[in-house]
């Protein structure tokens, strides 16, 4: 037998073709396939005859973002070192290698191709017969903004530091006057002496409700003040955006990294700054057709926003929109407005009751066994049985509050044994319903087993993409800050979950 040399130094008299190294089923082909349907000659449109050195191929950044969230979500530093050592990355840049600013530039300023990206990733799917727009559930989760608990502030501490920055931006006036180019950006001493700092808050804010942080600035506003040193004017800016953001937010406290981010408390009943990402997704193979991200801790307001992106980027595909497909979503999303949204549009909607996702949760209810939750409503005779069997029969529609009701009883309490315990106090037990129609038919809806049966498919639909996302892409954390970054880099996770979905499928029918 013969060793074979080493030919770890060896050189290569012509170019070689990194097709030629790269295996026919790498994703990276798939990648460059999905990137050349997106238009981006309006975007090299920009670098057009200006000055500076030549820019990147607007192209060449999709097609390395789009493999980045292919593979899980990397980082813009990843991105540019993968051009230098992996192969398949190495291909799709042309052997060029973009630098990790460059292509952090690219995900903030062109965020409508990424948008384009999004939408080519659903008509391909399409094509592909991976979606059949017969059953869309939507469903959202909160994820963690890129800040901490600790860099909060509220009104009293930005009346303060306002106050302060003010005076120092005077103090800077005052001595350029007297000493000219000699004087330079300085903060009161005021703001670093804890003594005198307190004398002057304690003045200023004599009317201020009483806490612990009374007397003194948190740690973060005492750092976001220091910075004022070199620009007090820049700073005393920011601190006005925070006021104006807070005051939009209607919130006690706001993020000073991040404003747009809001306290929600997470499943481990903690509160963080979150922002909470939502997403509709077709049953047939999981592809993920509209997402968004917002700032409102509760799902009440966006099954509405969700379902209009559904119709836009459907109408782009299909000649005439699907109209009377199903909806599903959770008991957050239950509210008057949502259900008569759905019977407007047409749409057949299953959203959870409160009873059934106690079921769904295993709530306890032995505890309390005359609730309402322990009722069950008979569709055939349009009324409330209680659990001993009873119908109740008389039915009474008012309004309370401007809401209507429906409230329904039986004579037949006052012979019954366990009167006491169910009624207690009152003659008679009494079960209502409040909301418009709309909603209660819904409710009416989900007590039935064959609307319970669809309900099930929500679970398996939506609660998966996100298990994906977190798990496999580790998205636990938002790496931009901003709702306009971050609903970019959802979208960006959305689109890797798609391509993934995709490629996974294509494979398996070609094999």
């Amino acid at each position: 037998m013969v060793l074979r040399d080493d030919t770890i130094n060896q050189t290569m008299l012509v170019p070689m073709d990194l097709r030629k190294l790269i295996p026919k089923d790498h994703p990276c082909y798939f990648i460059k396939n999905v990137a050349d349907y997106i238009d981006c000659s309006e975007a090299n449109r920009e670098f057009a005859d200006t000055p500076g050195e030549f820019a990147y191929p607007r192209e060449l950044l999709l097609r390395l973002v789009l493999m980045s969230v292919f593979d899980g979500g990397l980082s813009s530093r990843e991105i540019e070192r993968r051009t230098q050592t992996d192969v398949g990355y190495m291909y799709l840049a042309g052997m060029q290698h973009p630098s990790y600013r460059t292509i952090l530039r690219f995900k903030r300023n062109y965020s409508n191709l990424i948008d384009e990206a999004f939408k080519m990733t659903i008509k391909i799917a399409t094509e592909e017969d991976l979606v059949k727009i017969h059953h869309v559930s939507v469903d959202g989760t909160k994820i963690k903004s890129k800040t901490s608990i600790n860099k909060l502030t509220n009104k009293q501490q930005l009346k303060i530091m306002k106050q302060h920055l003010e005076k120092s931006i005077k103090l800077d006036e005052e001595e350029d006057e007297e000493l000219g180019e000699e004087s330079g950006n300085s903060v009161p001493e005021t703001l670093t002496d804890e003594e005198k700092f307190k004398e002057i808050f304690e003045k200023v804010n004599k009317s201020s409700k009483d806490d612990r942080n009374k007397n003194k600035l948190r740690a973060s506003s005492k750092k976001l003040l220091k910075q004022a040193e070199e620009n007090p004017e820049k700073i005393l800016k920011k601190v006005e955006k925070l006021e104006e953001k807070l005051n939009e937010s209607e919130k006690d406290v706001i993020s000073i990294n991040d404003p747009d981010a809001r306290l929600m408390k997470n499943k481990k009943g903690r509160w963080e700054f979150d922002y909470n990402a939502q997403i509709a997704v077709d049953e047939h193979k999981g592809i993920i057709i509209a997402s968004h991200v917002t700032n409102n801790p509760s799902d009440h307001h966006e099954l509405i926003p969700a379902i209009e992106q559904v119709k836009s980027n459907l109408s782009e595909i299909y000649n005439e929109t699907p109209s009377n497909f199903q909806v599903s979503a959770d008991n957050g999303y239950s509210t008057d407005i949502n259900a008569e949204y759905l019977e407007q549009e047409g749409l057949d909607g299953y959203i959870s009751s409160r009873k059934l996702s106690r079921k769904e949760k295993k709530y306890n209810l032995t505890e309390k066994p005359f609730s309402k939750d322990n009722f069950n409503y008979d569709n055939e005779i349009k009324t409330y049985i209680c659990p001993l069997g009873q119908p109740l029969y008389c039915v009474k529609e008012y309004e309370y509050k401007n809401k209507p009701r429906i409230a329904y009883w039986t004579k037949e309490c006052k012979y019954c044994p366990i009167q006491e315990y169910c009624a207690k106090s009152q003659r008679y037990k009494t079960i209502s319903d409040y909301g418009n129609p709309s909603k209660i038919r819904m409710q009416r809806k989900m007590e039935t087993p064959e609307a319970q049966e669809i309900y099930k498919l929500r679970s398996k639909t939506a609660e998966l993409p996100f298990t994906n996302m977190k798990q496999n892409m580790h998205l636990t954390e938002f790496t931009t800050t901003g709702l306009k970054q971050v609903n970019t880099e959802f979208k960006l996770y959305a689109i890797g979950h798609n391509l993934k979905r995709i490629y996974n499928e294509i494979i398996m029918k070609n094999n």
